[in-house]
């Protein structure tokens, strides 16, 4: 009996120690080189969420088991992996700060929702055009708290309702099969918001600071390229803009 419980949990210390993780720095210095990478090294697609759109700056190598980073742009950046195992998707993802060293701290830790949010959207929302959805899904959570905060909203029970009507209304006018591409998502993200809330599903400051959150997790998902498009053959080129070119030259 003993043997065989040996062997199990040899089994499953083997097994975690050959997880995939997505290795490097929590923050670095503006306009500095970094790198990440899959470990153990693993073929991966890549994509950066970063704080606007025009501060994407990286590089990935000829393996595309590791990524290159550089930008003169500070703020939080999300690095996401998209690799294959045992024949299945999944998405690592890593958030670091590009910030000077003596800055004030900044947790770089997303909250458990927002971080199923950022790595099950692509996984579990099927459609095609998932970067200018996620925009308009998250204009609607933006919407209903702003309605909140200017008092046209009175109750947890009318936001829930409002939020509802206006995501549908969006999507069913942003593509013919928008709405059922998004139906499972947002059917698991409500039961999730009904847990997190649990006993102040009712208040209504609460429900606005639960709905604002989501909305703040999904508008960055507006420059997903979708990183499990081409995980089959990356593009080995990657981006490699003048600054990045002068970076690698020195």
């Amino acid at each position: 009996m003993r043997t065989r419980l040996f062997f199990i949990l040899l089994l499953l210390c083997c097994t975690n120690s050959a997880a995939q993780d997505l290795a490097g720095l929590d923050r670095i210095a503006p306009g500095t080189l970094a790198s990440f990478e899959v470990v153990p090294a693993q073929e991966a697609s890549w994509h950066i969420v970063t704080p606007s759109p025009h501060t994407e700056t990286y590089q990935v190598d000829t393996g595309s088991s590791k990524l290159y980073f550089a930008s003169p742009a500070p703020g939080r950046y999300t690095v996401i992996a998209g690799i294959v195992v045992d024949s299945k998707p999944q998405l690592l993802v890593k958030t670091f700060v590009n910030g000077e060293a003596d800055e004030e701290p900044i947790s770089v830790s997303p909250s458990p929702l927002a971080k199923w949010i950022r790595t099950q959207t692509p996984l579990v929302v099927k459609s095609q055009n998932l970067a200018s959805e996620s925009r308009l899904v998250a204009e609607c959570f933006e919407q209903i708290a702003r309605r909140i905060d200017e008092g046209n909203i009175k109750t947890a029970q009318n936001a829930r309702t409002q939020l509802q009507i206006a995501l549908t209304a969006t999507l069913a006018q942003a593509s013919p099969t928008a709405v059922t591409d998004w139906s499972l998502f947002l059917t698991e993200l409500s039961r999730r918001l009904e847990t997190e809330l649990g006993g102040k599903i009712n208040d209504l400051a609460e429900v606005k600071k639960v709905i604002q959150n989501v909305g703040d997790a999904i508008k960055p998902l507006s420059t997903l390229k979708n990183p499990l498009q081409n995980i089959d053959s990356p593009n080995r080129r990657g981006i490699q803009p003048r600054i990045f070119r002068n970076l690698l030259s020195n």
